[in-house]
Formats: C-alpha cells, sequence, structure tokens
C-alpha cells in the first residue's frame, strides 16, 4: 500500500513537470515567434487609450468611477443609510471642484418596509447625441439596484463641456431613467 502510494506521488509529480514544461515551451516559442515579426509599431500603441471603470462596496456604502466626459471622470458614492447617491466630479485643467451631482435613489427604487436595502452599484458608458438641462448628458450612466426588491434604475446629469474649460463648477440634480424591475416574482 505504502508502495502504491509512492508510485503515485512520483506519477503526480512526473505529470506536472510534463504540464509545466509544456506551458514553458510554449511561452518560449511565442516570444521567440513574436520577436522575430519585430515590435509593435508606436502608432498602434499610441492609438490604445486604458478606460477603467471600478467600483466597490460595504454594508453602507458604495463607491465607483466612471467617465464623464473625453478626460474628466467622476466619482459616484452611494449611501446605503439615506439613499443619496452623489457624483464628486475634479476639474483636470486646474485639479479644483468641478462638479456635483445629487439624487434619492431610495425615491427612486421604493423599498421594503422594515428591510434595510441591499444596493449594488455600477457605471457604464454611453454615447448620446442630445441636449438637455444646459448640456449634454454625461458620458456614463451609474446603475443602481435594490437587491431586496430587484427594482433597477439608471441616473445620469447634464455636463456642459466648456463649463470645465472656464473652470465653473457644475451643479445640478440628477436624473434617473426607469426604473424597472430585473425580479420578476409573483405577486410583486
Amino acid at each position: 500500500m505504502l508502495r502504491s502510494r509512492r508510485i503515485k506521488a512520483w506519477g503526480m509529480l512526473a505529470a506536472g513537470l510534463v504540464i509545466g514544461l509544456a506551458i514553458g515551451g510554449g511561452m518560449a516559442v511565442g516570444l521567440l515567434v513574436g520577436q522575430r515579426n519585430g515590435p509593435v509599431p508606436d502608432g498602434v500603441m499610441a492609438d490604445l487609450k486604458l478606460k477603467a471603470m471600478a467600483s466597490h462596496g460595504s454594508d453602507t456604502f458604495a463607491i465607483a468611477t466612471g467617465p464623464v466626459d473625453d478626460d474628466v471622470e467622476g466619482l459616484y458614492t452611494l449611501d446605503f443609510l439615506t439613499g443619496d447617491l452623489t457624483c464628486f466630479v475634479i476639474n483636470p485643467r486646474n485639479g479644483s471642484f468641478g462638479g456635483w451631482f445629487k439624487t434619492n435613489v431610495a425615491a427612486v427604487l421604493g423599498s421594503e418596509k422594515g428591510k434595510k436595502p441591499n444596493y449594488l452599484m455600477v457605471t457604464g458608458q454611453i454615447n448620446t447625441s442630445g441636449n438637455y438641462g444646459g448640456g449634454r448628458p454625461a458620458a456614463c450612466l451609474c446603475y443602481v439596484v435594490d437587491a431586496n426588491t430587484g427594482a433597477a434604475a439608471a441616473f445620469t446629469f447634464p455636463w456642459n463641456k466648456a463649463g470645465t474649460s472656464a473652470g465653473v463648477a457644475q451643479a445640478s440634480e440628477m436624473r434617473p431613467l426607469g426604473p424597472w424591475k430585473i425580479r420578476n416574482i409573483a405577486g410583486q
């Protein structure tokens, strides 16, 4: 019995070694082929831009980032206790306060009586050509879902790009798109 365990252990070690060598060999071949084809032209890499959005939450608070315009990003914060959704924008030209936009998601999504809301929040990009409220909508939608009720909505705000260039701080109420239900439970 002890001998069969040793044989099995050596077999596992040999299999791991073979798989590791195969992966390493594949990587070496890929590196050699890549070098043989020459480096990537500078123009190709210059056109690539990283557009990252992030979100994180805890039991009572969530934050997310999203693009407001070409070179402007917003920080979205959602307070689960009050339902306040706020977007703070920093002016990239001078590093000062550039915008403040706010709404209350509880008023839009509703809530279950006696239950603490359980919100989820992410951001996504949108490219609109319309105009409303003194500017076109921001290039980002903030999606909020109440996991208890299944109610969801997206929020945006008017953004005036010229205000950023002039150094004028902007402020307005966020506008909801929705709400809609994403959970279909009989009786709701």
